[in-house]
């Protein structure tokens, strides 16, 4: 009998050790829900000397919704039933915490409810990692949303194939795969939230650069893109500007003579702009030249008519009339395009290593429609 004794002491000691040295939190009540037992890790999480928890009932230790919450969770026990759930308490310092708690119920030898058990586990630092993943998604998708309005606006109403297509181009090789990328690594870092804390951490370091490196370059695209503001610095300003800015980036050489003898209407300044820039964007890409002349001047039956000569290689014009491949990639369509919608005419002249010319005219008074 007395070794039977030992035994027993001898177990309930080695489970003592286990339970007041377990990972997780222990929390007994009574069926009053009075605490009756803590193990010593659930006093490290509560901040609490087990003195301070024994005999007091449960909800002394929580507040507000998580009161409300334990209330209805503790109701499941006195109906035999468990739950796994969420609670934010406050430690004795007053720091909140986190708790993932699994509650069961305790039945006495009739089957009736005598109180309940539960495991609790601080989950602080992976609602934190949580939290900072909502806040970078909800960032993203602010930032898309913002960027996509802007783009959007920009170019609302216009309907010209190759701006259009130079624009997804640009989207697609910065914009679309920044956000595919940032996706995955948003669900990495989802998938390590409970194993690897610290990588995650690493993970949204990256994502942020990441994340930063794009909304730069967002930023870039549409300041390429924006459309000046004619009606403030004038149009002939307007395209000094440009063109000087244009030989700085390219070392290209750009003259501009300006024969206008009434003010065009916005429509057409707006066209025309597009115009000049997709020819020098195609010059800067192709034609390697060296010097480039531009040419608007008005006739006496209010046309507008624009001259773009450059002294670079030139192309085989029939191949890239032959092949729409190929006259998307030297901005033929786009420009065509932007011609008729002005109501007005687009020819090109242009040879291999003889230079391209390219003539616009316009007619100044707007149609009906």
């Amino acid at each position: 009998m007395v070794k039977k004794i030992e035994q027993l002491q001898e177990v309930e000691q080695k489970y003592r050790i286990l339970v007041e040295n377990m990972g997780e939190g222990l929390w007994a009540l009574d069926k009053n829900m009075v605490t009756t037992f803590v193990n010593n890790k659930l006093c490290e999480i509560m901040g609490y000397s087990k003195d301070e928890i024994l005999g007091k009932e449960v909800f002394c230790f929580f507040k507000g919704e998580s009161k409300k919450i334990l209330r209805t969770e503790l109701g499941k026990r006195t109906k035999g039933k468990s739950s796994t759930y969420t609670l934010l308490a406050r430690t004795k310092e007053g720091k909140e915490k986190f708790l993932s708690i699994s509650g069961v119920p305790l039945l006495d030898k009739e089957g009736k409810f005598n109180g309940a058990f539960a495991i609790v586990s601080d989950i602080t630092e992976r609602k934190q990692l949580e939290n900072k993943l909502k806040e970078h998604t909800i960032e993203l998708e602010k930032e898309v949303k913002k960027r996509t309005e802007q783009l959007v606006d920009l170019y609302r109403g216009v309907a010209v194939t190759e701006e259009r297509n130079r624009l997804a181009q640009e989207i697609h090789d910065g914009l679309a795969q920044t956000l595919t990328s940032s996706l995955l690594k948003i669900e990495l870092c989802e998938k390590l939230l409970d194993g690897n804390p610290e990588k995650v951490k690493r993970e949204l370091l990256v994502l942020r650069k990441i994340l930063t490196k794009s909304i730069k370059a967002t930023r870039h695209v549409i300041f390429d893109l924006r459309l000046p503001r004619f009606h403030r610095a004038g149009f002939a300003t307007v395209l000094k500007q440009y063109l000087e800015e244009f030989r700085r980036k390219t070392g290209i050489a750009a003259t501009l003579n300006l024969k206008l003898n009434e003010s065009l209407p916005t429509k057409i300044q707006v066209g025309t702009y597009r115009i000049i820039r997709e020819a020098m964007n195609n010059i800067k890409k192709h034609t390697k030249a060296k010097n480039v002349d531009l040419k608007l001047r008005t006739d006496k039956n209010r046309n507008l008519h624009l001259i773009i000569e450059d002294d670079g290689k030139g192309f085989d014009l029939q191949r890239a009339l032959a092949q729409s491949k190929y006259a998307r990639n030297f901005g033929l369509m786009g420009m065509e395009e932007q011609a008729k919608l002005l109501g007005g005419t687009f020819a090109v002249k242009t040879e291999k290593g003889q230079g391209t010319k390219i003539k616009v005219k316009v007619p100044i008074e707007e149609r009906d429609g």
